[in-house]
């Protein structure tokens, strides 16, 4: 009887129905953010076995003849295919490319910690309390990381930048800073004129003839030498540990050869001096002519201009009045940084009052040692005379690829830099390729604050939608696996840039117009199988 047809297509045209509503959401979301659209597959029913009929096959037997009673949903599948990647300009926007998900956390649900929810919209804005948020409020999840030293955690958290609340002007101003790092490392390279002469000479000290020149203590003078300069001179900022700025300057001059003895043949000598203001200066010196010394030596140079000594000596110690600083016999060979590079200790002051403690600052004039040591050589620099054999030299040495020189030509400094800095507030921040949200600062620091975590799943297929683009975690697709951009098969990070959504248009439209016409013809089917049952109704009559 037709009854079954009529059925048969009723179950036809809600899983038509069905399906037309999957294609209308897909179009509904074709501009949605991170959406991935959606698949349904038909399936059929069980079907009825008809006691008769069949073909015969081995032994007698039969195939049993069976009538399909309609048709149902199988399956409603999601495809991760990956979206078209859209730039933004906005530096929170994020987009993976490749495989994986943002996890992110409701701050009103019931987890403390991790990721509650997933998703491939990454529509991401610091929010009042500089927490990392989507248009919902939920967090973003993200490595922490430790900003002194860079270490970066095993577990993720919400992202937030480290502000502050300071008092600025009266207001309270939420801030995010970068701590001033006192300068610790100094490289200069220079070419010194060979042809220079000779400004400053000592007929028993002509290495350290500088020093009996120097004053630290002049008011009414822009360097310690007053009007009379060296050959050349290079200045450089330096910082303290609380980010105040001074001025560093290394002094040359050649040493005439002449006056010594034991000089090697052809070669050339320039002594020079490391002195900061004296009004920097935060030890006893201050105020007197030793203030703002800090370091002394001698450079040795071959026929050829080469750099290939290295004399440098520190303070071993000042007396109360300051006075020491210019005798000799106070300045010993100096101790290294551990990459073999001579220093010298300085007090940071202010008008007399130090800045913190003792700072160890080395430089490097392009030649260090690989032992940290020195070869043989005078005590003290007041041990030198005019004998060039008792100048200390380094052991092992070892040249860089930047070195210092003494050319024909000009003096002229190539090349320096320091590791200090002050003290900087944040301008804006970037997220890198492999997920470290940086904060870039106006001492022009950059350091990195969180590594955005990227999750994955056995079986993304088992994912429960939750709206908003968001998923939740089920037994079927797994638990979630955390990790880091670009490792295990996750994909990559790029900022200002936001996934569209994976509907393909034209593709939707093609089912939708097969979806009408499979929707036509059973409704075809149940108005024909009516008919056939009001005719047997009108038979009866």
């Amino acid at each position: 009887m037709s009854f079954s047809s009529l059925y048969v297509g009723a179950t036809g045209v809600v899983a038509h129905n069905a399906n037309m509503q999957v294609v209308a959401n897909n179009l509904a979301n074709s501009s949605t953010v991170g959406y991935k659209r959606a698949d349904m597959q038909f399936g059929d029913l069980m079907s009825q076995q008809v006691a008769t009929g069949g073909a015969q096959y081995d032994s007698g037997s039969h195939y049993v003849s069976q009538m399909g009673k309609g048709v149902g949903i199988s399956e409603i599948r999601t495809i991760f295919k990956e979206g078209g990647l859209e730039n933004t300009g906005t530096t929170t926007d994020l987009a993976i490319a490749g495989n994986g998900f943002f996890g992110i956390r409701n701050p009103g649900g019931t987890g403390a910690t991790g990721a509650s929810q997933y998703t491939r919209a990454g529509i991401f804005r610091f929010n009042n309390d500089a927490y990392l948020v989507n248009p919902e409020g939920f967090r973003l999840q993200g490595y922490a990381v430790d900003r002194e030293s860079g270490q970066v955690a095993t577990s993720p958290s919400d992202v937030q930048l480290p502000y502050e609340d300071v008092v600025i002007d009266g207001q309270t101003t939420r801030v995010v800073r970068s701590d001033p790092r006192a300068t610790s490392s100094i490289e200069m390279v220079t070419n010194l004129d060979h042809t220079a002469s000779d400004h400053f000479t000592s007929a028993t000290n002509p290495f350290f003839a500088m020093l009996e020149s120097y004053n630290g203590n002049l008011s009414n003078a822009s360097t310690p030498f007053g009007d009379s300069l060296p050959a050349y001179s290079s200045s450089l900022d330096v910082y303290d540990s609380e980010g105040n700025r001074q001025a560093l300057t290394v002094y040359f001059d050649p040493v005439a050869t002449s006056s010594l003895s034991n000089a090697a043949p052809g070669y050339s000598y320039w002594e020079y001096l490391v002195a900061l203001p004296g009004s920097a200066d935060g030890s006893s010196a201050f105020g007197t002519s030793s203030a703002g010394l800090a370091g002394l030596g001698v450079m040795t140079f071959n026929g050829q201009g080469e750099l290939v000594g290295h004399s440098a000596y520190s303070l071993g110690g000042i007396n109360s009045s300051g006075a020491g600083g210019k005798s000799l016999s106070a300045w010993t060979p100096s101790s290294f940084s551990t990459d073999g590079v001579p220093q010298f200790d300085f007090t940071y002051g202010s008008n007399g009052a130090a800045v913190g403690t003792v700072e160890s600052v080395s430089y490097d004039f392009g030649i260090s040692s690989d032992s940290s040591s020195w070869l043989s050589g005078a005590a003290t620099a007041a041990g030198v005379g005019v004998n060039a054999a008792n100048l200390t030299s380094l052991s092992d040495m070892n040249r860089d690829a930047r070195v210092s020189t003494s050319f024909d030509t000009g003096s002229v400094t190539l090349y320096q830099i320091q590791d200090g800095y002050s003290r900087g507030y944040l301008e804006y921040t970037s997220v890198d390729r492999e997920g470290f949200l940086n904060g870039h600062f106006t001492n022009g620091q950059t350091e990195q604050l969180y590594q955005v975590s990227i999750y994955r799943f056995n079986s993304p297929w088992g994912l429960r939608r939750d709206g908003n683009t968001n998923f939740l975690a089920t037994e079927a697709s797994g638990a979630a696996v955390d990790g880091k951009a670009d490792v295990g098969g996750r994909g990559t990070l790029q900022q200002n840039t936001l996934e569209q959504s994976n509907v393909e248009m034209a593709e939707e439209f093609a089912k939708m117009i097969i979806t009408q016409r499979g929707f036509q013809a059973n409704t075809k089917v149940m108005t024909t199988a009516d008919s056939l049952i009001n005719t047997v109704i009108t038979t009866k009559r």
